[in-house]
């Protein structure tokens, strides 16, 4: 990524970054990679303390969450890599909301009529005007098309591309910062950054989403445990995504799936099979699949939605995975760190013989614990 800190469109915005970190107890994380360096900036922002009784896990989590959009995403995607962060941390990211205010209707409408050229008289029955969700990149409302089909339009909100264009310049800067650290050593922060920038700029693209659902949906069309929902193409765009919509209870309200008589074994297996499927053999899998995009439907079926963030894998890949698999199940830890290191998830000159007794210490501790434990 190209240096582009001490341009002016980036300047004020780099500046509250670094404020609103230094704020939340992470001056001198900033301090040890000179930022100071690269802008002016006095050494005693750098020296705040966090003024909260919280944890400095709590304090990350809100620090993204007043960040915005861009961070918001980071701290998702990070909630998800205990490879890369403690545990804490990791259970608090999970807790990180993607809400925001909503876009006026009229701004909306607006909008929708510019992605689809036409009336939305023209083209829809009606459209709530309140939306289901409103989060920083996207706000989605209910409708239906005029011949009665209930759908669900998720729309762009206006103007939030500069805004990504710009955090990612910069979060491409302060990763090449730390990388000339100790930290660096360890991990390819820059590499880390530019996975994350194609990541979120794929994901405003709502083509490639339908795309990714189309493809989903194709994978399962066999499966009757599992449901996609269908996209309507012919009003859809770069920024707008208009999809059959389908409801049920959400895959982790206990509760409610208790009350409605759904058999929770049948619902862990359907899963298990989804997960097993999509990775070991598709290679292809949903890459967000929080509650939020997880629906349990009649007959146990789940209803997959959000295809925003798929994942990916090469045949090989799948191969050492399942090989990994059956290691883990044989309790073979040397067959392990053998598969982590064909992974590239282990460097070659690994300590294999430690690594080696730390999985077998790992194995004994929890292969035969209840999953409740």
């Amino acid at each position: 990524m190209a240096s582009t800190i001490m341009r002016p469109r980036n300047l004020k915005r780099y500046r509250r970054i670094v404020n609103v970190l230094a704020k939340h107890g992470f001056g001198s994380m900033l301090e040890y990679i000179r930022v100071q360096d690269r802008i002016s900036l006095p050494k005693r922002l750098l020296k705040q303390t966090a003024t909260h009784r919280l944890s400095p896990a709590e304090h990350f989590r809100l620090a993204l969450e007043e960040l915005g959009p861009t961070f918001i995403k980071i701290g998702q995607i990070l909630s998800t890599r205990p490879d890369l962060l403690p545990v804490e941390f990791i259970a608090e990211l999970s807790k990180l909301q993607d809400d925001a205010p909503p876009v006026p209707w009229e701004v909306i409408r607006t909008r929708l009529e510019g992605e689809l050229g036409d009336d939305l008289d023209h083209l829809f029955s009606s459209i709530n005007q309140e939306p289901l969700a409103s989060a920083s990149l996207a706000q989605v409302h209910a409708g239906v098309l005029v011949d009665g089909t209930q759908v669900v339009v998720k729309v762009q909100r206006p103007d939030v591309l500069p805004i990504i264009e710009r955090d990612l310049d910069i979060l491409g800067n302060i990763a090449a910062l730390a990388q000339r650290t100790s930290v660096g050593e360890v991990t390819d922060l820059v590499e880390l950054v530019d996975d994350f920038a194609f990541t979120l700029l794929s994901e405003l693209d709502y083509r490639r989403e339908g795309r990714s659902a189309d493809r989903f949906r194709e994978n399962f069309v066999h499966d009757p445990h599992i449901y996609v929902p269908e996209i309507y193409w012919e009003f859809s765009t770069q920024r707008l995504l208009v999809m059959e919509r389908i409801q049920g209870i959400k895959i982790d309200d206990i509760q409610a799936l208790d009350a409605a008589g759904y058999d929770r074994h049948q619902l862990a297996l359907n899963s298990a099979r989804l997960i097993i499927k999509e990775i070991l053999e598709d290679g292809f899998f949903h890459g967000d699949p929080h509650p939020g995009n997880l629906i349990v439907m009649p007959g146990e079926k789940i209803g997959a939605m959000d295809f925003g963030i798929v994942g990916r894998l090469r045949d090989q890949d799948r191969q050492n995975l399942i090989r990994l698999y059956l290691a883990g199940i044989s309790k073979s830890p040397e067959e392990i760190v053998e598969e982590l290191i064909r992974f590239g998830s282990a460097p070659a000159d690994v300590d294999r013989i430690g690594l080696a007794k730390d999985f077998d210490r790992m194995l004994v501790k929890y292969i035969n614990l209840p999953l409740k434990d």
